[in-house]
C-alpha cells in the first residue's frame, strides 16, 4: 500500500526519546498490519517539517518534552494548523494539565504506554478516532463504524461539522455545532424525529462535512440523552427502518412510534445526572458527577466480561449496549472496543410528562 493512499493513515508521534519512539514506531507498524503511515520527532522543529510535507490524520504529542513542552506546542498547534488533531501522552495524570490540553483543542489526554498492553489499547483507540474522522472528510460504512459512535467523537470534541448519510436512495444530514446537535434532515422528516431515523439505519455511508448554519434548529438537550433515546428506541424496536440494505422507509414508518415530531420528547425533560467516558486501558476521558469512578471502571470490567461469555453462545455475537432502569432513572452503558461509556439520567416523574 502507498503511502498516498487515502485508506493509509497518516500518523505523527513527538518524543523527546528516541527508545520509546522506535519502540511505538515498531508496535504501532506490526498492529496496523501496514495500514499507519509513521513519522516521528524529537521535537517541535522537527515536527513542523512533518506537517508541513505531510497532511496527517493524527498528531500524538508528549506534554514532558524540553524546551517547548507539549502543551506550548499544542498552542502553537493551534495557531499554526488549526484543525488538526491532536491526542495528548503524559506520564503525570494531572487535572489542571488534561483541561488546559482539552481547551487547547486537544481531542483527548492518555496515560503514556509503558508496556505491550498498553501500546495495543492505545493503538485501538488512535485506530478508531482515524477511521471515524479525516481531515479530508472521511466516506466511512456504517456497519463498521456506527453513526452514534462518530456523533459521540464529535460532541465530545466540541466541533462543528455535518454528517452527511447516503443509504440506498434516501440521504440525511445531522448538523452539530460546538459539540451539541442542534439539527437533523432526512426526506421529509425534521427534528428529533429525522435524528432517531437516522441513527437506526443499520447500513449506509457518511462523510463529516464543513459545518454550515441550517436554516432552523429544530433540536435541543443534551446529546448524551439523545443518542441514549435513539437507542432506546432501537433497542425496543420502535423505530423500524425499511428493508435491505439500509432502506430509510417511508416518514409513515416512524409515525407508528409513541411520539410525534411536534411534540416535546424526554429529551427536553431528562436530566444528565453523571457521565463517565474511558478509554480500553482504564483512563478516564471525560467525567461529569461520578461519585466512584473506580466502581464504575469495575462494572465496565464486569459488563465486560459478560458480554464476552455470552457472545460464546449465542449466534447474535457480542453485545455492546445495556439498559438499567429504577423508574426514577435509567442508566445505558456502552462496551466498545475503543471506549466505554455510562450515561445516568433521571426522568420526569409521570404527573409532569401529563
Amino acid at each position: 500500500m502507498q503511502e498516498n493512499d487515502p485508506q493509509h493513515h497518516q500518523f505523527l508521534i513527538i518524543d523527546d526519546d528516541p527508545q520509546f519512539l522506535a519502540a511505538i514506531g515498531a508496535s504501532f507498524k506490526e498492529l496496523s498490519g501496514g495500514r499507519w503511515a509513521i513519522r516521528t520527532a524529537t521535537n517541535h522543529s522537527q515536527a513542523l517539517e512533518h506537517l508541513k510535507a505531510h497532511p496527517m490524520n493524527l498528531v500524538v504529542l508528549d506534554v514532558e518534552m524540553p524546551v517547548m513542552d507539549g502543551v506550548e506546542f499544542l498552542r502553537l498547534l493551534g495557531r499554526t494548523h488549526p484543525g488538526q488533531q491532536v491526542v495528548m501522552l503524559s506520564e503525570r495524570m494531572e487535572e489542571t494539565v488534561r483541561q488546559t490540553c482539552l481547551d487547547l483543542g486537544a481531542i483527548l489526554f492518555l496515560a503514556k504506554p509503558s508496556s505491550p498492553e498498553d501500546f495495543h489499547n492505545l493503538f485501538i483507540t488512535l485506530d478508531s478516532l482515524a477511521t471515524a474522522r479525516s481531515a479530508s472528510g472521511f466516506r466511512g460504512v456504517m456497519q463498521q463504524v456506527g453513526l452514534d459512535d462518530v456523533l459521540q467523537m464529535e460532541c465530545l470534541a466540541r466541533k462543528s461539522s455535518i454528517l452527511k448519510v447516503t443509504t440506498g436512495k434516501r440521504q440525511g444530514q445531522i448538523y452539530i455545532s460546538e459539540g451539541e446537535i442542534i439539527h437533523a434532515q432526512t426526506g421529509q422528516l425534521e427534528g428529533e424525529m429525522a435524528l432517531y431515523g437516522l441513527l437506526a439505519l443499520k447500513g449506509g455511508e457518511f462523510k463529516l462535512q464543513p459545518f454550515a448554519e441550517p436554516a432552523r434548529r429544530t433540536i435541543s438537550g443534551q446529546y448524551q440523552f439523545l443518542l441514549m433515546e435513539a437507542a432506546r428506541l432501537r433497542d425496543e424496536g420502535e423505530l423500524q427502518p425499511g428493508r435491505g440494505f439500509g432502506g430509510l422507509g417511508r416518514p409513515a414508518d416512524f409515525g407508528a412510534t409513541s411520539f410525534d415530531a411536534s411534540a416535546p420528547t424526554e429529551a427536553r425533560g431528562t436530566q444528565i445526572e453523571e457521565v463517565l467516558l474511558c478509554s480500553n486501558a482504564r483512563e478516564v476521558l471525560y467525567e461529569s458527577k461520578c461519585e466512584s469512578i473506580e466502581n464504575r471502571l469495575e462494572l465496565f470490567a464486569k459488563l465486560e466480561q459478560q458480554a464476552n461469555q455470552a457472545a460464546k453462545g449465542t449466534p447474535s455475537g457480542r453485545f455492546h449496549r445495556m439498559w438499567m432502569s429504577t423508574g426514577s432513572s435509567r442508566m445505558l452503558v456502552q462496551i466498545q472496543p475503543a471506549f466505554k461509556l455510562l450515561v445516568r439520567s433521571a426522568l420526569p416523574p409521570a404527573s409532569d410528562a401529563e
